[in-house]
C-alpha cells in the first residue's frame, strides 16, 4: 500500500476515534438528571402578627427626671392605718425594718439607717408597729417599746378612720397584764381612745348651698313712715 493511503487512513481512523468519543460524552450529560435549584421556604411567621414592642424600663444611669416622670402616671396610694392594706412583700419590708431597728437599739447590731427608715414609716406601719411593741413590751429594756410606743402617739394624731382607732385599743398589749414597760401600753391606748373621740366630735365639712339664701328684710308697720 501506498504511504500517502496509509497516511489517509490513520487520518480517518483518528477522526472517527474523536467524533466516537464526542457523542460518548454528550450521551452522558443527556443521562445526567438536571440539578433543581434550592427553594426557599418562606418564614415561619410569615403571615403572623410580630410581637408588641416591649416597653423602655429605666436605667439604672437615667437621670431623676426621667425615672419620675416614667411613674408619674401611677396613682398615688393612699393608705389609713387599717390592717390588710398592704402587699405580703410590702409587710416583709416594713417588719425587717422594725427587727434592724430593735437590733440597734438594743445595741445587738448598730444600723443607723435602720433608724432612718424607722422614723420615715407612715400609717401603713401601724399594724406592724402593734405587733412590734407587744413583742418587745415583755423585755427588761425600756428603749425599743418606748421608740415604738412614741411612734405610734405620734401617728395616732394623723389618723383619720376611727377604727384604725379601735383596732389600736383592741390589739395594743392584748394578753399583757404586767411588766416593765405596761405603762408604754397605756400611753397609745389612752392616745388611741382620744383620738377617736376627736374624730367623732368634729364638726362635719360645710357644704356650700345651690340656691344662695336672701337676707331677711325688715319688717315694717303699716303706720311707721317710709
Amino acid at each position: 500500500m501506498a504511504p500517502s493511503t496509509l497516511h489517509r487512513l490513520t487520518i480517518l481512523m483518528i477522526v472517527g476515534l474523536v467524533g466516537l468519543a464526542r457523542a460518548a460524552v454528550t450521551g452522558q450529560e443527556k443521562q445526567a438528571p438536571e440539578k433543581s435549584p434550592p427553594t426557599t421556604n418562606p418564614p415561619a411567621t410569615a403571615g403572623k402578627p410580630s410581637p408588641p414592642e416591649p416597653k423602655p424600663q429605666p436605667k439604672p444611669g437615667d437621670s431623676p427626671q426621667s425615672q419620675q416622670s416614667a411613674t408619674a402616671a401611677s396613682p398615688r396610694r393612699m393608705f389609713t392605718g387599717r390592717p390588710g392594706e398592704l402587699e405580703p412583700e410590702e409587710e416583709d419590708r416594713i417588719e425587717a425594718i422594725l427587727d434592724r431597728f430593735i437590733e440597734h437599739d438594743l445595741g445587738v447590731r448598730p444600723d443607723p439607717k435602720a433608724v432612718q427608715e424607722f422614723q420615715a414609716l407612715g400609717l401603713e406601719a401601724i399594724p406592724a408597729l402593734v405587733r412590734a411593741l407587744n413583742r418587745t413590751a415583755p423585755l427588761a429594756q425600756k428603749c425599743p417599746p418606748a421608740m415604738i410606743a412614741r411612734k405610734l402617739n405620734s401617728l395616732l394624731l394623723r389618723v383619720q378612720d376611727p377604727e384604725v382607732c379601735d383596732f389600736v385599743r383592741r390589739e395594743v398589749g392584748a394578753g399583757i397584764r404586767s411588766g416593765p414597760n405596761v405603762g408604754f401600753l397605756d400611753s397609745v391606748r389612752f392616745n388611741a381612745m382620744l383620738r377617736k373621740r376627736q374624730l367623732l366630735s368634729a364638726p362635719p365639712a360645710p357644704t356650700k348651698s345651690l340656691f344662695p339664701v336672701e337676707p331677711d328684710k325688715p319688717i315694717r308697720s303699716p303706720g311707721e313712715k317710709p
